[in-house]
């Protein structure tokens, strides 16, 4: 057993008369292996971004709902009476009068 394992700790086995299986399998677990770290990086890289896009979102969302409840609070009939009292408007009890201009025959 001591001869088996050092032989394959030297490399014996890459250089006897069946190498040539060997070096297939190398060959073919060496693709597998940059396949698979390959798409290990690839997948890491992907979860990052969905992870960024969503922390955006949110941030996105809550700035929407602040808007959102500002617009709300401005449309108060309360604010507006205040806004419009600040610049010496007041509102109208009755609705405008309506101007009908006839048109002169010539």
């Amino acid at each position: 057993m001591e001869t088996n394992i050092k032989d394959i700790l030297k490399g014996k086995f890459l250089v006897k008369e069946y190498a040539s299986r060997s070096w297939n399998f190398i060959v073919f677990v060496t693709v597998l292996s940059l396949i698979s770290i390959t798409s290990s990086h690839m997948m890491d890289r992907k979860i990052r971004i969905i992870t960024n896009l969503g922390e955006e979102i949110k941030e996105l969302k809550s700035e929407y709902v602040d808007i959102h409840s500002r617009c709300l609070q401005k449309q108060q009939y309360s604010v507006l009476n205040k806004l419009v009292n600040i610049n010496g408007l007041k509102y109208l009890e009755e609705p405008p009068y309506e101007l009908i201009v006839e048109e002169e025959k010539q």
